[in-house]
């Protein structure tokens, strides 16, 4: 795209449902229903949230929905951080960054005990999330969410890839394991997802991490509802692997969100690591019919990069990406962690841009 055309649009919490403060300051994903209500998941807590749009530019009428009661869990009072929404007809995809963690350096601790908490990988199996609900009049229905069980150890797709060629050293094992001990953690090149899109019961789910000698990854899977609340991950790859990989040249950038346009994937890139850097949205051609395990080159083809987002110093970290046409023509709406404060409007709003969509 020669000319980077955007605007903004305004979204409003509300102060009694939720805490808009930590809300507008940690968008992670976001999706849009049928009848336009937009749904926002953040990477600290375990509720999303629903705007409807009021007026031109202004999503407001907050409506907040807790979902611990309603998954099952295996820690306690964890967030399941999630990175990826995506809504197929009236299901709504959600599915967390499978992430551990690295402790950071802390004020008033000394420089002994700074350096050996950065020592310390620990797993969080919560965020091990691929689940699935009903949206029924901009609500998610009363019954329960079907998802992929979750154990101590993770689930059946972080099992899985374990004896993966590429990714299975950027998962989290415990050091007492006979592979365990270095660990790489999330915006470390740790493995980290950010970003699903589904057809069915076909997902594509998009790495922030690892990103190999520059190649960003796609994971195709194809989550089976099976009896009862229970998704299982269907034979997809080679030999009945529970998973495809398909590489892809973003500019050394790894996948933060992806959406569709038709048949088309929409890709918002950023950088792996937690600093500032050039954030774009490329598109990929047709990746249902990618074979199994591939490698795609930025071609301009198959593969192209549409623009980048404006250059920052710092915050602004684009992390939430779909559809949010407009009469004059379609648009993507991204929605931003760490937002600097001109986004920040009174004490439970914040902006988000929409950008100008070039047709497929």
């Amino acid at each position: 795209m020669s000319d980077l055309v955007y605007t903004r649009v305004l979204l409003r919490f509300d102060r009694e449902a939720g805490d808009p403060e930590r809300l507008r300051r940690h968008l992670s994903a976001c999706a849009r229903d049928r009848d336009g209500h937009l749904w926002l998941g953040t990477d600290e807590l375990t509720a999303l949230s629903r705007l409807t749009p009021k007026a031109p530019g202004v999503f407001a009428k907050h409506d907040d929905t807790d979902l611990s009661d309603r998954l099952q869990l295996v820690e306690d009072d964890q967030e399941v951080d999630v990175e990826g929404l995506d809504i197929d007809e009236d299901r709504l995809w959600i599915v967390g960054s499978h992430t551990s963690t690295r402790k950071g350096v802390k004020q008033g601790k000394d420089m002994e005990k700074n350096l050996q908490r950065l020592t310390q990988v620990e797993a969080r199996p919560n965020r091990c999330l691929i689940a699935c609900a009903t949206i029924t009049n901009g609500r998610l229905k009363t019954d329960a969410i079907a998802q992929l069980p979750i154990s101590p150890e993770g689930n059946a797709l972080t099992l899985a890839l374990r004896a993966d060629a590429h990714l299975g050293p950027f998962l989290f094992r415990a050091p007492e394991e006979p592979s365990g001990g270095a660990q790489l953690a999330s915006k470390e090149n740790g493995f980290d997802i950010e970003g699903v899109a589904a057809r069915g019961e076909h997902l594509f789910l998009g790495l922030r991490g690892p990103v190999l000698r520059g190649w960003a990854m796609l994971l195709e899977l194809r989550a089976e509802r099976t009896a009862g609340d229970t998704l299982a991950l269907g034979p997809i790859g080679a030999s009945g692997r529970p998973y495809r990989k398909h590489l892809l040249q973003l500019a050394g950038m790894g996948i933060r969100d992806l959406c569709w346009q038709e048949r088309d994937l929409l890709i918002l890139a950023g950088p792996t690591m937690d600093i500032a850097g050039p954030q774009a949205v490329y598109r990929l051609r047709s990746p249902e019919d990618l074979p199994d395990d591939s490698i795609t080159e930025l071609d301009g083809s198959r593969l192209q990069r549409l623009f980048h987002l404006p250059l920052v110093s710092e915050g602004d970290k684009a992390e939430g990406l779909c559809r949010c046409d407009a009469p004059e023509g379609p648009g993507l709406l991204v929605v931003y962690d760490a937002p600097r404060s001109e986004r920040l409007i009174g004490d439970d709003a914040v902006l988000a841009d929409v950008f100008s969509l070039p047709a497929c």
